[in-house]
């Protein structure tokens, strides 16, 4: 199915699911195709090893969706929990621009610096999603995570609160949330989840090879175009 058949699909089922993390394991893989490749067009660089890496995870893994029946129950909850939750603790929600990074600027424009916001916080509030019905992302509800994105807000934890990767990584989420709406964004999240697992979902892999470059001072590129570019070209 490609891409702008999935997301008319998703809009039709309204479809929201798990949260996006950023896992905390050193070693995490990236795609090996875009660490080796150089990168002298980094937008033309990313979409061509990000093809070939999520076609490659196809052949090798099998395919889980969830059910209508299983959105209809889990969605209301989700939904709520997410807005409650960010309700809960806006008032501790700082401007990315308040860090005042050197670099994200090069990448981000500055009023998404100024209207992205996170907060930073010793334990990251997960969704109890195995008791809204998706027992499936029990390991997922409890992984040991750095940072996870909800909506235009994320949540870093303390120890980290001062990498700079670790925000560039949650603000590509933030634009994907912003493109594909949170329905779109959600669904999309969760049926790479299922379909890839964690490290190999689309979605996470597009935060962490852009994380790459970045982290390797690649040549400086557009974050949101890059996004929507990455978006667009979705098998």
């Amino acid at each position: 199915m490609r891409r702008r058949e999935f997301i008319s699909l998703v809009g039709a089922m309204a479809a929201a699911w798990p949260p996006v993390a950023r896992a905390e394991q050193a070693g995490m893989k990236r795609s090996s195709l875009l660490m080796s490749a150089a990168q002298s067009d980094p937008e033309e660089t990313f979409s061509d090893g990000y093809r070939k890496s999520i076609i490659t995870s196809r052949k090798t893994t099998g395919t889980c969706r969830l059910t209508p029946e299983e959105f209809h129950s889990a969605y209301p909850k989700l939904r709520a929990w997410i807005q409650k939750t960010l309700a809960f603790y806006e008032e501790n929600a700082k401007p990315v621009a308040s860090m005042h990074f050197v670099r994200l600027p090069l990448y981000f424009d500055h009023s998404l610096l100024e209207t992205a916001k996170f907060i930073a916080i010793d334990r990251l509030p997960m969704p109890p999603l195995s008791a809204m019905g998706l027992s499936r992302f029990a390991a997922f509800e409890q992984g040991n995570f750095n940072g996870i994105t909800y909506l235009g807000r994320y949540f870093i934890k303390q120890t980290m609160v001062t990498e700079e990767a670790i925000h560039f990584h949650e603000l590509i989420h933030v634009i994907q949330w912003r493109l594909l709406g949170p329905e779109g964004f959600l669904a999309a999240y969760a049926n790479g989840l299922d379909e890839f697992g964690y490290e190999n979902s689309p979605l996470e892999k597009m935060a962490y090879d852009a994380e790459a470059a970045f982290k390797r001072s690649s040549p400086i590129f557009d974050a949101e175009k890059f996004v929507a570019e990455q978006l667009g070209r979705l098998p």
